[in-house]
């Protein structure tokens, strides 16, 4: 039981840097864009162009880090064909648990791990997405007023 530890702990690391990783690329990038003070800024494409830019950033991380876990059962041979392993680790990192495809009882704390940290992965982009959101709202607000006021 403890090599499986410690590979999944080792994996869950390596995953929470992968979606850092993405997290900070993409406030980086949006600072950038929502820095801009120009009329581009202030309509309903560019809200919805930087939402869709943050769910899919997300969403990339997330799929990066579910390959990671398939090349990983790969590696321990649990999995024949990568498409197997890709299916199975989505399940266990949505924490679906199906119970169609199962894992050697070697390694069967290993779903376990991956899905705890789905669902560390996936309160860090409902986090993320909250203060994107907020400050969306508050521009639009901030617009509101100000078109008032003149």
């Amino acid at each position: 039981m403890l090599i499986p530890l410690m590979l999944g702990s080792a994996t869950v690391f390596i995953s929470m840097g992968i979606q850092v990783a993405v997290v900070v690329m993409m406030i980086r990038y949006l600072m950038k864009i929502m820095n801009r003070d120009d009329a581009s800024t202030t309509c309903f494409a560019f809200d919805s162009y930087v939402i869709s830019i943050v769910l899919l950033m997300l969403f990339t991380g997330h799929m990066v880090q579910i390959g990671i876990w398939a090349a990983l059962f790969m590696f321990l041979g649990e999995f024949s064909e990568f498409q197997t392993a890709y299916y199975h680790s989505t399940v266990n990192f949505a924490s679906l648990g199906y119970g169609d495809i199962v894992m050697s009882e070697k390694w069967r704390l290993l779903g376990a791990l991956e899905a705890s940290n789905g669902v560390l992965m996936f309160g860090l982009s409902a986090g993320t997405m909250l203060p994107v959101m907020t400050n969306l709202f508050s521009r639009r607000k901030a617009d509101n007023r100000n078109g008032q006021d003149s």
